[in-house]
């Protein structure tokens, strides 16, 4: 007849085990913390990239609903663009004056958006500002020969730049000449066929 014995963990055999199954946690927490900052820094990129495309979007519209009268400066090593009257309004203005231009601090891409005004801006005038973005590195406007068409250039810190193009921008409308004149630049005859203006009693100044 056989004897069964029932063999126990030794404290030993317990301890390592403890031990074993600590190290495993360890490594597991520190995955999922490098996972959860993984997420974090994806959220923060893909957050950046939407404002960057809204951004561009409402930069394209300004462009495509603006008039003629369009001016880029350079302010560092930024530009700065003014739409004088863009009919893309943020604040259900009719017309509105738009500036597109990069803050020193961080480097912040602002839009602003109001009526008649001037930058620097005084106090009386209001203006609705938004912020698009931070750390920008690249933002450029560049108009083609003809005026007829522009193209930007955006860019944030650690991703890549963004660049589209606008196309049949307004051309400034023809000035017509002042007075009553003709192709030549001359006064057109009268109703009597006579050259000349009106003398100080309305009678037609007849030339010899």
């Amino acid at each position: 007849m056989s004897q069964r014995t029932n063999r126990a963990f030794t404290l030993i055999e317990v301890l390592i085990s403890i031990t074993l199954l600590s190290l495993v946690l360890m490594a597991l927490y520190r995955s999922a913390d490098i996972l959860r900052n993984s997420n974090l820094h994806l959220f923060e990129y893909l957050q950046k990239s939407t404002n960057t495309l809204k951004g561009s979007k409402t930069l394209y519209m300004d462009l495509m609903h603006a008039d003629h009268n369009i001016s880029i400066n350079t302010e560092e090593k930024f530009h700065r663009l003014t739409i004088e009257s863009t009919t893309n309004s943020l604040y259900g203005q009719g017309q509105a004056k738009v500036v597109w231009l990069v803050y020193k601090d961080k480097n912040t891409l602002l839009r602003l958006e109001g009526g008649e005004y001037m930058i620097p801006l005084r106090n009386e005038q209001r203006v609705e500002i938004d912020v698009i973005t931070e750390n920008i590195e690249l933002f450029k406007i560049y108009k083609s020969k003809k005026k007829d068409k522009i193209l930007a250039m955006i860019q944030i810190k650690g991703q890549d730049p963004q660049m589209f193009m606008t196309q049949n921008i307004p051309d400034a409308p023809i000035q017509k000449p002042k007075g009553n004149t003709n192709a030549t630049g001359t006064t057109p005859p009268n109703s009597n066929g006579l050259n000349g203006s009106g003398g100080t009693n309305g009678t037609p100044t007849i030339v010899n």
